[in-house]
């Protein structure tokens, strides 16, 4: 005998049922957002991590890239601008003149982990104003004066021995008999030939003070940036001297005067041995040192030139000095 058909009964299942389902939904909602949420926590914490380890080799990066280029500039600070799995490192920078502190530059360096496609990051940059004038074009020079585009400052330039500027070679010690005595001035001083640590030490006199050292890291003086080349119009384009971003040596700190070209290479093999951006470079200066020995010494560090400091008496005693091929005027600051 069948049970009678039960209306009442069929819709409390029914209602048991949806209800059943609906919390049984829930549950799978919030098992799902708290498996989200965990994840995405997961995958931020993940990305700050590398950003800040990625941030860390950046900023090391340029600050052991710093001591051995920009002659006489320091860092002042940087800003850490930082977005998923990349960044932006700004750094300020300054000379100092005799004491006296000049705000210098500011540089951009875009950082990523490699694999990640996209950069959050300052695209472009300022670079030194030329500046060339009639009484310069008329003495033939290729090129003009060079100032920073944040003070207006001059900016100094390095000439490199046995390479043929077609005699179009700045000599500015001229210019300090035209500054007041208190003046305070930096000056590239480029050599005929190079010299050892030792003699350079030796041969400068006593009103100037050296600050920076640049090293011969160029090998032979052939090719492209270094030989007169047809310049297609019948004429003979020579060779550029060299701005301060070409140009590589070691100097004294803020709270380190005293160096040695120890210093120079130890720098550059600690630089060689991360492996970074400026790998390359590193590798290049080692192979032009050492030569045809297993590694570089102290006693392969050639000068070129030097950056000094001192009042415009102090630098006048320059005047004369047979070893000076070039002599550029940079940054000029009153003494108070």
């Amino acid at each position: 005998m069948t049970a009678p058909w039960n209306e009442e009964e069929d819709k409390q299942l029914s209602q048991v049922l949806k209800k059943a389902k609906r919390k049984s939904t829930v549950r799978s909602i919030l098992i799902s957002l708290a498996v989200v949420l965990v994840t995405l926590t997961a995958i931020f914490f993940g990305a700050a991590q590398m950003v800040n380890h990625r941030s860390s080799e950046t900023l090391t990066s340029e600050w052991m890239y710093r001591m051995i280029s920009s002659p006489n500039e320091y860092e002042s600070g940087y800003k850490d601008t930082r977005g998923f799995l990349s960044g932006v490192l700004e750094t300020n920078t300054y000379k100092i003149i005799e004491g006296v502190p000049i705000p210098w530059d500011q540089e951009w360096t875009n950082y990523n982990e490699w694999w990640f496609p996209f950069t959050t990051g300052a695209y472009g940059g300022t670079s030194a104003l030329t500046v060339s004038n009639s009484e310069l074009e008329q003495a033939g020079y290729e090129y003009g004066r060079q100032y920073n585009p944040y003070n207006g400052q001059r900016e100094m330039l390095y000439y490199i021995p046995e390479v043929d500027y077609n005699g179009k070679i700045f000599n500015d010690l001229s210019l300090l008999s035209e500054m007041e005595p208190g003046k305070l001035a930096e000056m590239s001083l480029s050599f005929d030939q190079s010299y050892s640590f030792e003699e350079v030490r030796a041969m400068l006199p006593a009103g100037v003070r050296p600050v920076w050292y640049w090293v011969d890291t160029y090998g032979e003086r052939k090719g492209f940036q270094f030989e007169p080349r047809e310049d297609g119009n019948g004429g003979t384009s020579y060779p550029l001297p060299m701005s301060g971003y070409g140009v590589y040596g070691f100097g004294i700190r803020p709270d380190y005067d005293k160096v040695t070209p120890e210093d120079f290479v130890d720098s550059v093999q600690s630089g060689l041995s991360r492996k970074d951006i400026y790998y390359e470079e590193y590798k290049q200066i080692i192979e032009n040192l050492k030569k045809d020995k297993t590694a570089p010494e102290a006693s392969d560090v050639r000068i070129l030139g030097v950056v000094v400091t001192g009042t415009a008496p102090g630098l006048a005693s320059l005047q004369g000095q047979s070893y000076i091929r070039g002599a550029v005027l940079g940054a000029v600051v009153d003494k108070y």
